[in-house]
């Protein structure tokens, strides 16, 4: 993490190419740097991806953040693929007849014949649990029967001194209910976190015994239950990557509730939030500058937002870029 006053640098740095079109040597010129002052603020502006690394020059704050946060998707893309080929593994694999060389344990709940076994299961784990249970959601048709009976056991959870951690995508924010629950689990103690992009859902027991959906794409394909630390330790390990990156409840930008976008609209957000300026989404759209204009007022509306830039933030924080 860089010092405040090496980013305060940082800033001016990219704000005088920015602003003025000139190279990271002209500009460090400008501001009359040193040459390790200089290196410093590149470095932190080239991990930022505000300075193209090969020209020298400023690149667009709004294309900056998309490129990262496709960056961050493709590394979750990664992690899920390597949930899937686990949870292939454990469901049509690791029972067969062989020997068994650690204490792996695994067992798959079909979700038309098991949910019961599966309920049952969670309830037992929650009593068993000794020091935390950590869960991540993403966004789901829920019920207000299911949110009550995951509080009743989060309760329970908090009431015997265990850290609770509960990771939700961010859109579901927009739900009246869901937000209503998020705020109930906050008061009884639980840690809330919001990320855009939930790759599957899971939860996590001692870190020792973890219950992932089956297919991330199918909530009826059912769920694998394991238990062992090897499995076990790389998804507690993409939980982590999952709750460092996620944001506070409180930081969650506020829309329009039960909000839903035309495709027109999510087609606009996306080439918004690289950077394109409107004459470029029409041409890339085939409509009209002046649709794309008004599509914009539309969406910084929706938003909250008060610019393009910020519009782009808030769509990419609540997982509207996916």
């Amino acid at each position: 993490m860089p010092h405040q006053d090496d980013d305060h640098l940082a800033q001016a740095l990219y704000r005088q190419m920015h602003e003025r079109g000139e190279s990271w040597s002209e500009a460090g010129a400008a501001l009359e740097l040193g040459p390790a002052e200089l290196a410093q603020a590149c470095e932190h502006l080239i991990r930022l991806h505000l300075i193209d690394s090969e020209t020298g020059t400023a690149v667009d704050a709004a294309a900056a953040l998309a490129r990262s946060l496709r960056d961050s998707h493709r590394a979750l893309d990664r992690l899920v693929e390597q949930h899937v080929r686990a949870a292939l593994l454990a469901q049509r694999y690791l029972g067969l007849p062989g020997r068994r060389t650690d204490d792996t344990h695994i067992e798959f709940f079909a979700r038309t014949h098991h949910q019961e076994r599966l309920y049952q299961r969670i309830d037992e784990l929650t009593e068993l649990t000794r020091h935390e249970i950590a869960s991540m959601h993403p966004a789901a048709p829920w019920t207000s029967e299911v949110l009550e009976k995951g509080l009743a056991r989060n309760r329970v959870s908090i009431g015997n001194g265990l850290r609770v951690r509960s990771l939700h995508a961010q859109i579901t924010f927009a739900d009246p209910m869901m937000r209503e629950y998020v705020n109930t689990l906050a008061e009884v103690g639980v840690e809330v976190r919001a990320a855009p992009l939930i790759p599957t859902r899971m939860l996590i027991y001692d870190r020792h015994t973890v219950i992932v959906q089956a297919d991330p794409e199918d909530l009826d394909a059912g769920a694998v239950l394991i238990q062992g630390d090897g499995v076990v330790r790389s998804l507690s390990a993409l939980y982590d990557y999952c709750w460092m990156t996620a944001s506070e409840p409180e930081d969650v930008p506020r829309t329009a509730d039960g909000v839903t976008l035309t495709e027109a609209q999510r087609a606009v957000l996306r080439l918004l939030a690289s950077g394109a300026k409107d004459t470029a989404i029409a041409r890339g759209l085939g409509v009209s500058v002046r649709m794309v204009t008004r599509t914009v007022g539309e969406l910084t509306t929706i938003l909250g937002a008060t610019s393009r830039f910020q519009a782009g933030v808030r769509a990419a924080r609540l997982g509207w870029l996916d």
